[in-house]
C-alpha cells in the first residue's frame, strides 16, 4: 500500500524495557522546531510527514535513555508522484544508569532517507555503520547491569520470601505457645476450682463431724460438781437472830359505875395477879459440819494418731501430675505437683495454689518420719 501523495507515512511501535508506557511521550520536530507531543497510544502509532523536510521524533521517558530517530523526506519530484510505501519501525527505552556514558544517543540511532537503489525510503546503512560499535557497547553494558539487576531482584524477592516465611512460622509457632498456655492456664484454673470445692466441702463435711462429736461428748459427759459452801458462810447463817416479835398488849376495858349503889372500897384490891415465868427456849438449828473434799485434776490422756500418706502419679497427653494425700486421724489433706508439657508447674495444697516449698516440706515422704502425735481430750 502507498502512501497519499504529497506525504510520507511511518507506522512505529514503543516499548519500555522493564516497564510501561505511563509517563512516556513522543516529541515530533520539523526543521528543528518543535511541532506536537503524543504522549497516547505509543504502543502503535502512525505518523505522516511532510515531504522535502527534515523530521527528528524524540522517544523520551523520566528514568529512561532517550533514543531519537531522523526522517529526512527530501525525494525526487517522479518518485513523489509515484508514492512511497509506509515505512515501519520500533524503538525500545531502557533504564537509565548512572555509571554508563550515554553520549552516544545524542544523536539519532538512525537515519531514514530516500534510496535511490530501491526508489523508497530505507535506513541509511553507512550512518548505523558508523555508531553500530558505540551503539553494541552501550547495550552490551546495559545488558550486564540488566542481569545483575535481574539477579539481585531474585536474591532479594528469595531473601523476602524466606524472611517472610520465617516471620509467619514465628508468628504461628507463638500463636501456637500463647494458644496451648491459654489452654494450660484455663485447664488448671478449672482443675484449681474443681479441687476447691471438694475441699470446701470435706471442709463441711469435716465441720459438720466435729460438731456431731461435740455434741455427742457434751450428751455423755458428767454435770459439773456443784460448789459447796464455804463452812464459816453456814455457821454464820445459823447464827443470825430470828426477827423480834413485839407482843400485843390488850387494853382494858372500861367499866361502868352506878353512883347511886356504889361504895367506895379504899386500900384493897381484889384482883388476882400473876407473876410472869421467863424462861430461854434452846435453839433447834444444829451446827452444821464442815465437809471439804479434794478434787484431783483430769489429765488429758495423749492419743497418738498414725498417719497415712498415699502418692500417685497420673500421666496425661498434655501434663503429669503428682499426687499427695495425707490422713492424719481426721485430718485429710491432699497435694498436687502439676508439670505442663510446656513447661508450666503449679502446685496446690488442698486446692488452693502453693508454693514448692510448703509442697516439699509438708509433702514429702522424709518429712513424715518425724511426725508428732496430736493430744485428744476424753
Amino acid at each position: 500500500m502507498l502512501s497519499a501523495q504529497g506525504r510520507f507515512t511511518v507506522n512505529g511501535r514503543l516499548k519500555i524495557e522493564g516497564g510501561d508506557l505511563s509517563s512516556s511521550r513522543m516529541v515530533v520536530y520539523k526543521n528543528g522546531v518543535k511541532e506536537r507531543t503524543l504522549s497516547t497510544g505509543l504502543n502503535k502509532f502512525s505518523l505522516d510527514l511532510e515531504l522535502n523536510a527534515n523530521y527528528i521524533v524524540s522517544f523520551e521517558k523520566d528514568g529512561y535513555v532517550a533514543k531519537k530517530v531522523s526522517f529526512n523526506t527530501n525525494a525526487p519530484a517522479e518518485a513523489i508522484a509515484s508514492g512511497f510505501t509506509p515505512f515501519d519501525f520500533a524503538v525500545s527505552l531502557f533504564k537509565q544508569y548512572d555509571d554508563i556514558n550515554i553520549v552516544v544517543f545524542n544523536q539519532p540511532v538512525g537515519i531514514i532517507r530516500y534510496d535511490d537503489k530501491t526508489g523508497d525510503f530505507d535506513y541509511d546503512t553507512d550512518y548505523t555503520k558508523s555508531i553500530q560499535s558505540q551503539l553494541q557497547q552501550v547495550l552490551t553494558q546495559v545488558e550486564q547491569k540488566q542481569k545483575e539487576e535481574s539477579v539481585n531482584e531474585k536474591e532479594r524477592a528469595a531473601q523476602e520470601a524466606a524472611a517472610a516465611k520465617a516471620k509467619a512460622k514465628e508468628e504461628a509457632d507463638a500463636a501456637k505457645q500463647a494458644a496451648a498456655k491459654a489452654k494450660a492456664d484455663a485447664e488448671a484454673q478449672r482443675e484449681a476450682e474443681a479441687l476447691a470445692k471438694v475441699e470446701e466441702k470435706k471442709a463441711e463435711e469435716q465441720k459438720k463431724a466435729e460438731e456431731k462429736k461435740r455434741q455427742e461428748q457434751l450428751a455423755t459427759s458428767p454435770p459439773p460438781p456443784v460448789k459447796e459452801k464455804d463452812p464459816e458462810s453456814v455457821v454464820a447463817e445459823q447464827r443470825k437472830p430470828e426477827p423480834k416479835v413485839e407482843p400485843v398488849v390488850k387494853k382494858p376495858e372500861p367499866q361502868v359505875v352506878n353512883a347511886i349503889g356504889s361504895k367506895a372500897v379504899t386500900n384493897e384490891d381484889g384482883r388476882r395477879s400473876v407473876d410472869p415465868i421467863v424462861q430461854e427456849e434452846e435453839n433447834r438449828v444444829a451446827m452444821a459440819k464442815v465437809v471439804v473434799k479434794e478434787e484431783s485434776p483430769v489429765r488429758p490422756a495423749v492419743v497418738e494418731l498414725e498417719v497415712f500418706r498415699k502418692e500417685e502419679l497420673v500421666v496425661e497427653p498434655s501434663r503429669v501430675t503428682t499426687v499427695v494425700t495425707i490422713t492424719t486421724g481426721e485430718r485429710f489433706d491432699e497435694y498436687r505437683k502439676v508439670t505442663h508439657k510446656w513447661g508450666g508447674l503449679y502446685y496446690f495444697k488442698n486446692g488452693a495454689a502453693c508454693s514448692k516449698e510448703v509442697f516439699d516440706s509438708e509433702a514429702r515422704d522424709e518429712q513424715l518420719a518425724g511426725a508428732t502425735p496430736r493430744s485428744k481430750m476424753d
